[in-house]
């Protein structure tokens, strides 16, 4: 065995190990080798034979995380910029956020978790909903599906100076 298959064997003992902690992209595994010290053809050969073994495919790993976020109450803008910063191309962004994704399924999760953060004595004023908007704008929905949804708890003091 040479020094090449040495190196190789070695890599793909690296990117196995940090595989099996959670589903990785191209980019991360790219970024983990790099910053270990190996180049570039080394690195191409590993990821090149994990994707021919289905051990990195950043189609399903788009599809997975936006499922997995999408159960932790996160909208698509929130999503689809995460996924952006993990290296996954903006066309499997685009094509999956489109097959994930609807108006009606993410007004029912909003309302949802609006659901969850009223109590039933709470004080609904203008200073909660504002509160809220920006929070479920921080989670990335969409302000038009916010907005709609927030008309549902009409405010019951209209004391603006607070």
């Amino acid at each position: 065995m040479d020094d090449e298959e040495k190196i190789l064997k070695e890599t793909r003992k690296m990117v196995l190990r940090l595989l099996t902690y959670r589903a990785r992209t191209v980019k991360e595994i790219c970024e983990y080798l790099e910053r270990k010290g190996f180049t570039g053809p080394v690195i191409e050969n590993t990821i090149n034979e994990m994707k021919e073994y289905g051990y990195l495919n950043d189609y399903k790993f788009a599809s997975d995380y936006i499922a997995y976020r999408k159960n932790r109450g996160y909208g698509f803008k929130r999503i689809q910029y995460e996924l952006a910063s993990r290296g996954i191309d903006k066309q499997i962004i685009v094509s999956k956020i489109e097959e994930e994704f609807n108006p009606d399924e993410d007004f029912a999760r909003i309302k949802e978790i609006l659901d969850k953060r009223v109590s039933v004595d709470q004080k609904i004023n203008q200073k909660w909903l504002v509160r809220q908007a920006l929070y479920l704008k921080r989670r990335g929905f969409q302000d038009n599906l916010i907005m709609k949804a927030l008309n549902d708890y009409p405010a019951n003091d209209y004391n603006y100076s607070e």
